[in-house]
């Protein structure tokens, strides 16, 4: 193989990996739980948020995380707190949520936090923010 394909080849390599490393800096959670949220609106009937768990460096059981603002009765305007094992059916209470995926209802909240309880105590892991752009 002549010099200056090899270069080539090495050159195109090295740009593959340092783009992999790049990407995974870019991607990779570091903090206690990383979620993404996906919202859409309607006009008459519930909005829905879709809240994934993309990452973290906790394991966290499904029925120690509860996500506020869940719209339990749209027409009576009713929301509560529910935990991610009532919102999920596929996955038992003791299951951890790492890259699972739950959708639920919402009536117009300016926002909707996630929080995980663990030995009485309940801190926010996750928040999604209401944004006037989004509707």
């Amino acid at each position: 193989m002549s010099p200056k394909r090899r270069a080539v080849i090495l050159l195109g390599a090295g740009a593959v990996g340092f783009g992999a490393l790049g990407y995974r800096e870019l991607t990779d959670c570091e903090e206690f739980a990383c979620f993404a949220f996906d919202y859409q609106g309607a006009d008459d009937a519930p909005n829905r948020l879709t809240i994934e768990h993309t990452g973290g460096t906790e394991q966290l059981r499904a029925e120690d995380v509860f996500v506020t603002n869940v719209s339990t009765d749209y027409e009576a305007g009713e929301s509560d707190t529910v935990a991610w094992a009532e919102l999920d059916d596929d996955l038992g209470s003791s299951d951890a949520i790492n890259g699972e995926a739950v959708q639920f209802p919402i009536r117009f909240p300016d926002i909707v936090t996630i929080r995980w309880r663990r030995d009485d105590d309940e801190e926010v892991v996750g928040a999604w923010v209401y944004d006037d752009d989004e509707r």
